[in-house]
């Protein structure tokens, strides 16, 4: 009897040990709800190099585009003129002979909307040009006299994009800058340039929505005058600036919010932007606005 007692003492001991270890396995309480898996894999310097190559691109509309806008300012195809070979612009221009300035307002579209690429850009700009006696002209030419000197300013931009990985909408975008040399071959621009957009950024794993703003300083971003031609291809400089964003990751499982502030670092050369965010280096094209594989 005492070997069968102390058997039925040893069963009821590893019930006893056993079960809330089963429930806690199984999930048997109705109060313990599964909390959401943590989105260890992400990685916010990637999604920072990705929003700061559309950010800079052309085709996206970015930065890149309006410097090629500029650059045609210093030739013989002027922005505020009608161009047959660019369809999909159209332009509005008035001159203010009190201050010297032209007034644009363009809108152009690259793509079709059910494409994976496409953009949809509104741009105002107010362009100065300065002779070498430091007078506005109302040309890039006036009889013998080629200015030197343009001032080009973004006063506001609307519009939206999208590449496979990224769509964006604007909220506010502004720009200065000087382009020296627009006399020569080689045209000089520094100047500084804010966006403040809204990234959504689709991956296997997570969609973020990125509500950032970002403000750049360019040093001596050099190129040909004259044409928006390749541009892309053929310009070089440097781009030094602070990117900050309200993220939020949304997957089947997931919401959760997260606040980036960083400096990024971008040297541009040959088609190519090499972006340093956190001694992190990413590379994109210039043209498309998409980061290399």
């Amino acid at each position: 009897m005492q070997k069968l007692f102390n058997t039925g003492k040893i069963k009821a001991l590893v019930l006893f040990i056993l079960v809330p270890g089963l429930i806690t396995i199984f999930g048997c309480s109705k109060n313990s709800p599964v909390q959401p898996e943590e989105p260890a894999v992400y990685n916010e310097n990637s999604d920072v190099a990705e929003s700061a190559a559309s950010t800079i691109g052309e085709n996206t509309g970015g930065l890149t585009d309006q410097i090629g806008d500029l650059f045609t300012m210093a030739g013989k195809t002027q922005l505020y003129k009608s161009d047959i070979n660019d369809v999909l612009d159209k332009k509005e221009a008035s001159y203010d002979p009190a201050t010297g300035t032209w007034t644009i307002i363009l809108s152009r579209e690259r793509g079709n909307e059910v494409d994976s690429c496409y953009a949809l850009i509104g741009r105002t700009y107010t362009v100065q040009f300065i002779n070498d006696a430091g007078q506005p002209q109302m040309h890039w030419i006036v009889a013998s006299d080629t200015a030197s000197t343009i001032n080009f300013t973004i006063i506001e931009g609307q519009g939206r994009h999208k590449t496979p990985r990224l769509s964006q909408e604007l909220k506010n975008l502004e720009g200065t800058f000087v382009a020296t040399g627009t006399n020569t071959d080689i045209i000089t621009v520094n100047g500084t340039y804010k966006r403040a957009a809204v990234d959504t950024i689709t991956t296997e794993r997570f969609t973020r929505i990125h509500d950032f703003q970002t403000e750049l300083t360019i040093t001596d971003l050099t190129g040909p005058r004259g044409s928006k031609r390749d541009l892309s291809q053929k310009l070089s400089g440097t781009i030094t600036g602070t990117h900050t964003a309200q993220v939020t990751f949304k997957n089947d499982d997931i919401y959760k919010e997260k606040t980036i502030n960083c400096d990024i670092n971008i040297t541009i050369n040959d088609g190519n932007a090499s972006i340093s965010v956190n001694k992190e280096i990413y590379t994109s094209n210039i043209s498309t606005g998409e980061l290399n594989e």
